[in-house]
């Protein structure tokens, strides 16, 4: 199996290295400057015990004929200029994995791709640029990662196959995966909870402490109520009860990441915030446009702006 992963960042490494433990010959599409980087290799951590992985594999600058297309770039970049586009139209009948969590990615895909071609997916795992400031546990640089607990989904809407090759390329390289009967249902909820929290965090200077916990529940839940609008479906008893719990929750959550989760939320959502910001402002619109109260949300996003 052909597997083309686009980006090679902390996301795209982790999703090459296990498609490529698994038997996949794996190519990485990459911006031109990078490519000479990418040639020389790639060297990863399994987290929590710092295990050193070592790989290489094909970097191209231009779209090559593929069985599996992974999308591991951010949100904002999936949708900027044409690129998709073009890469969409280069790789006649390849799946589409849609990694990206906006509310409006999917659409963006299926705008270019047939959408029997596309599966949509998660990121379940945390992985980043080692080292974090402050970090000394690493011989030398690479990329570090942890799976959070369970599986990530993975889902099509018309090409169930599609899905279920998917998620075999993935478990044979022992990436956590299992096939969902629709992934933007299932992760609607959770996601807007972490989007809200994390927006509140950033407002805090990235200090659980200073965070205003009690405005991330409440605009978390306005959330999950633009996204059960959007879904058609109610939102679960969990992420509700997750929405009011967000202070027990992030004290766990801290001592069972294997990161300080401060610094690397800091250094994470700092790339990638963008991407959070308009996922913020996607709530608030559609919101307005559903007259629902988006009171919390539009104080949030004032924070964010001060």
């Amino acid at each position: 199996m052909k597997a083309l992963v686009v980006g090679a960042g902390a996301v795209g490494q982790v999703f090459g290295y296990h498609l490529a433990q698994g038997g996949a010959d794996v190519t990485f599409l990459v911006k031109p400057k990078y490519v000479e980087e990418c040639r020389r290799g790639f060297t990863l951590y399994r987290l929590p015990k710092t295990t050193k992985l070592e790989f290489k594999a094909e970097v191209v600058s231009e779209p090559v004929a593929a069985d599996q297309i992974y999308l591991t770039v951010s949100s904002t970049a999936f949708r900027a200029g044409t690129w998709f586009a073009e890469l969409a139209r280069a790789t006649g009948d390849a799946t589409i994995v849609v990694l990206q969590p906006g509310m409006n990615d999917h659409a963006f895909a299926a705008q270019h791709a047939a959408e029997a071609r596309l599966v949509d997916g998660t990121i379940n795992f945390l992985s980043y640029h080692a080292p974090l400031p402050g970090e000394t546990r690493f011989a030398e640089p690479g990329m570090a990662y942890w799976f959070f607990p369970g599986k990530g989904p993975f889902s099509s809407s018309s090409a169930g196959e599609r899905a279920d090759a998917v998620v075999a390329a993935l478990r044979a390289g022992k990436l956590p995966a299992k096939r969902v009967a629709d992934v933007g249902k299932q992760t609607a909820f959770p996601a807007a909870i972490l989007s809200t929290f994390v927006a509140a965090l950033e407002a805090g200077d990235w200090s659980f402490r200073g965070m205003n916990k009690a405005l991330a529940g409440r605009a978390g839940r306005e959330a999950m109520r633009v996204a059960a609008h959007e879904r058609g479906v109610s939102a679960p008893f969990g992420p509700r009860l997750a929405s009011r719990a967000l202070g027990p929750l992030s004290w766990i959550a801290r001592r069972v990441a294997p990161v300080d989760l401060e610094t690397y939320m800091r250094v994470h959502f700092t790339k990638v915030g963008d991407q959070m910001h308009e996922g913020i402002a996607n709530y608030v619109e559609r919101g307005r446009a559903a007259s629902l109260d988006v009171g919390a949300l539009e104080q949030l996003t004032k924070l964010l702006r001060a």
